[in-house]
């Protein structure tokens, strides 16, 4: 009687040894000891959920059949999950991560191989939109604020221009409207070739604004440089114009700061002329 018992008893625990397949939402998993946020899919034979970090686990029992893709499924699971690191909005990583999720669902569920990465190429492409867009946010804010700041220093300086040229002089107050030019003229050319531009969320918010701060410093710089050689006459200077000579030297200044040639072919032609007056 006793063995009877036993043997009964051991039937009735075979159902709940299962039931860890059938979790649900705000369970504990037994196994990997993660909580449940939700789950995409469970079955007699897997389970496949997101846990609170909103990262895709699965599990399967022993009889469950696998698939002859599933390696391949796991690592473009593993790779999209990292693509996405980038994304901040829970709600939306929580929708890509159900998405990434479903796709190896499907491919437990023994669907045909291309159904299952049909689903995660097109989670991959997604992710590539909104990992561009937020870069192009993040580096465009950046360059767009320097940007506004350079533009509100330029309009005060020249409301008030007559007392900053008593102040520090005409020829350092052109030099200094030509400096800001520059950065107008930088954020011409980042806005220009945006498309062009390789850029990737996953580096970070501060490598972005970085990259941005740099471009228009960068522009900055070059305005310096034209104008200070403007002044100089070590450019155009054989130029001969009928107009505002401040408008000329503003305008090259703003080219400065958008082209990649006009700076250091300044340079190499300063450079040119040092070595020839060292021989």
């Amino acid at each position: 009687m006793k063995k009877e018992k036993s043997a009964k008893k051991t039937q009735n625990e075979v159902p709940n040894e299962q039931n860890y397949f059938h979790l649900k939402a705000g369970d504990t998993d037994p196994d990997l000891n993660k909580e449940i946020l939700e789950v995409i899919l469970g079955t007699e034979n897997f389970c496949v959920y997101l846990d609170t970090d909103y990262f895709v686990q699965w599990k399967t029992s022993d009889s469950h059949q696998g698939q002859s893709c599933l390696g391949a499924i796991l690592n473009k699971v593993a790779s999209l999950e990292a693509q996405s690191q980038f994304i901040a909005e829970t709600t939306v990583l929580q929708t890509v991560r159900r998405r990434i999720g479903e796709g190896l669902a499907r491919c437990l569920s023994g669907y045909p191989d291309e159904d299952s990465f049909a689903a995660l190429h097109e989670v991959e492409a997604d992710i590539h939109a909104k990992n561009r867009v937020i870069s192009w946010r993040w580096y465009f804010l950046s360059a767009m604020k320097l940007t506004g700041a350079a533009v509100i220093l330029f309009g005060v300086l020249w409301v008030f221009r007559s007392f900053f040229n008593n102040l520090i002089g005409v020829t350092a107050f052109d030099i200094v409207l030509g400096t800001l030019c520059g950065s107008f003229g930088a954020l011409l050319s980042v806005m220009s070739r945006s498309d062009r531009l390789v850029i990737d969320a996953n580096a970070g918010e501060f490598l972005h604004h970085l990259e941005g701060y740099s471009r228009i410093i960068a522009g900055l710089v070059g305005g310096l440089l034209v104008s200070l050689a403007i002044k100089a006459k070590l450019f155009a200077g054989g130029v001969t114009f009928s107009g505002n000579e401040l408008a000329l030297m503003l305008f090259f200044c703003t080219v400065a700061g958008t082209s990649e040639r006009l700076v250091p072919s300044l340079i190499m032609r300063v450079d040119k002329f040092i070595s020839t007056s060292d021989r």
